[in-house]
């Protein structure tokens, strides 16, 4: 069984005109490709499909959550994902998939769009995922950053070979 049958739209029975289409992103969307940090994103992709004669034009809108460890604290985090995305389609001798320009050759029948809103779910992943609020984090697992001296940074836990060293300058 094909599990990204789903995220392909023929176009070719399609009448010119406005279509719309929504698909899912989930765990089992994401196990379809290679491991990732965004395997646990569950939110739909609304896909407006504005077909001419001669040309299509593909709007992507994502609506989705992240849940994911905080980078400070490692508690698990719910981050909302927002992005959108446009793809203007052509129709030529040979297939070539651009990022924002595809253009399909002759015996092309279908657009398979699993690609794109795999990219489109990784581009809208921030690139630090923390609480808004510090105070919402583990304190558990912050407090060796309050700066107090049980963190080991004391002269006297210091190697005396490595202490020694500490005198060279360049």
């Amino acid at each position: 069984m094909d599990l990204l049958a789903d995220y392909r739209i023929p176009f070719v029975g399609l009448k010119p005109g406005k279509h719309d289409f929504q698909m899912r992103v989930d765990p089992a969307f994401f196990a379809c490709f290679p491991p990732s940090d965004v395997d646990q994103v569950h939110g739909e992709v609304h896909v407006a499909l504005d077909k001419l004669d001669t040309t299509m034009t593909l709007r992507l809108t994502l609506e989705a959550t992240l849940t994911a460890p905080c980078d400070r604290c490692l508690d698990e985090l719910e981050v909302p994902l927002h992005a959108t995305d446009r793809i203007s389609v052509r129709f030529g001798e040979e297939t070539v998939l651009d990022d924002d320009l595809w253009i399909l050759g002759t015996k092309e029948y279908e657009l398979d769009l699993a690609h794109a809103l795999f990219q489109l779910v990784l581009l809208a992943k921030p690139t630090r995922i923390i609480h808004e609020n510090e105070l919402d984090c583990d304190l558990d697992m912050t407090e060796w950053h309050d700066g107090s001296p049980e963190d080991g940074d004391d002269m006297q836990d210091i190697d005396p070979r490595w202490a020694a060293l500490k005198g060279l300058d360049n």
